[in-house]
């Protein structure tokens, strides 16, 4: 992987390497034709330019699934709700908060501040694992992500996600840039990261 990072012309760069390239960059280098893939959560949404078309028209941005080897494996992150404490009232947030009305209510509350319809072209930065949602309050792209995620088997966080925060969020993330920089080799990387767990 290091070596195809490194190779002119294989990847977007407008740092002039990947480590310097913002990921809001990759928004408009996917709308002008710069950059003709790009692997990222919906999140990224945010970062197209305004009046970004959106679905499987000509010209517009649209999102598929990128085939697995085995079953149909879907990086996920999300938030998630404790309760601390056992008392009714609490226990009825927590089942608001896993419902198709509190998902219905968010998607439709997030798409009216960001000053559109819901179902319009409108992007919520927003989307619900619940499967009984109402799908038609998502833009026509956002209902790619809500097909994605629903086909997904299994759905897992990735492995920055699930390590310590000091590893996934310090030395993996510090490693990963410098091996793409081309200051490390894999394994210098590897070991550098695997030294930092904590004991």
């Amino acid at each position: 992987m290091a070596e195809l990072w490194a190779t002119e012309g294989v990847v977007y760069a407008a740092g002039g390497s990947i480590a310097a390239t913002g990921v809001g960059d990759n928004g408009p280098a996917l709308v002008d034709d710069s950059c003709m893939m790009h692997r990222q959560d919906n999140l990224f949404a945010d970062y197209f330019p305004e009046g970004t078309k959106f679905g499987d028209s000509e010209g517009a941005i649209d999102t598929f699934y990128f085939p697995a080897n085995e079953a149909a494996p879907v990086v996920v992150r999300g938030t998630g709700a404790a309760a601390f404490r056992d008392a009714p009232e609490v226990w009825a947030v927590m089942e608001y908060y896993g419902s198709a009305e509190y998902a219905d209510n968010r998607q439709t509350a997030q798409v009216s501040r960001a000053g559109g319809e819901p179902g319009g072209e409108t992007l919520s930065g927003y989307l619900s694992a619940n499967s009984n949602a109402n799908r038609d309050l998502y833009s026509p792209l956002e209902q790619g992500f809500v097909d994605v995620l629903g086909a997904g088997d299994p759905t897992v966080l990735d492995g920055s996600d699930q390590m310590p925060r000091e590893v996934g969020y310090g030395t993996f993330r510090e490693q990963a840039t410098a091996l793409v920089s081309g200051d490390v080799t894999a394994q210098q990387a590897a070991d550098a990261i695997e030294a930092s767990w904590p004991n």
